[in-house]
């Protein structure tokens, strides 16, 4: 397979792998491994039966990884360029209970309930984040995980961000994602719609998860200095 992906090495049925220069796949990454584990002890009798939505899924490694679990897994993505890779894993791989959609994730109620949600680094590319937070725990039966960079009190050492501010009552920082129609179609790691994004103080986003019903909602620490340096955390929620 000629590659050009730009994030996902995934190994497909046939042996082959989607960015084979990368030096690990994807069911290595800790975030995935810390993911599926954490599953495994919310849902003891298994994954069967159990849905699975991936959110600004990329080119579709981690819905595949846990469609290989036992989930029904969907990946929604808006980026045709990042669709077109997520068709050609769905392709590669025998899963019939792998789905992708291209779509924009605030959209995402009109595809049902799902009983976990993964939102990895979707959060900060959004400039209305309570409000999507809100979004997922009505479609959310059990647990969300965020994976998402945050901002902090002191000065974020590897982005550009704003003063602290306000939005959405949350605290925060504005992130500047580009300003073209171009920039739109080609950064395939960028925001869709919004010219820029607030990244919410990491106590708000825990206490805005659980004022949206969330009632046990945590920090899992996953170790990697450069997640320290970016203010990159991980997030979970979890509903009764």
């Amino acid at each position: 397979m000629a590659s050009n992906f730009t994030a996902h090495n995934i190994r497909l049925d046939d042996g082959s792998l989607t960015k084979p220069e990368q030096p690990w796949q994807m069911e290595h990454v800790p975030l995935l491994r810390f993911t599926k584990q954490f599953l495994r002890m919310l849902f003891p009798d298994g994954f069967a039966g159990k849905r699975v939505v991936d959110l600004g899924c990329l080119e579709g490694g981690y819905t595949v990884e846990l469609a290989r679990a036992g989930f029904d897994a969907l990946g929604i993505e808006v980026r045709q360029s990042n669709f077109e890779n997520c068709q050609r894993v769905k392709a590669g791989t025998n899963l019939p209970n792998l789905t992708f959609a291209c779509d924009d994730v605030h959209n995402l109620a009109k595809y049902g309930v799902f009983d976990v949600i993964f939102c990895c680094g979707l959060l900060y590319h959004l400039d209305e984040p309570r409000k999507f937070v809100d979004l997922m725990a009505q479609v959310c039966r059990r647990v969300v995980i965020i994976d998402t960079h945050v901002a902090e009190t002191r000065r974020n050492g590897k982005f550009r961000l704003s003063w602290v501010t306000e939005n959405e009552g949350w605290a925060g920082r504005w992130y500047p994602e580009g300003n073209s129609d171009r920039w739109r179609y080609e950064a395939k790691w960028s925001a869709w719609s919004n010219r820029k994004s607030f990244w919410p103080m990491k106590r708000d986003l825990m206490q805005g998860l659980q004022q949206a019903g969330f009632t046990m909602v945590l920090e899992c620490p996953i170790f990697d200095p450069d997640r320290e340096l970016a203010h990159r955390v991980t997030i979970v929620g979890v509903k009764d």
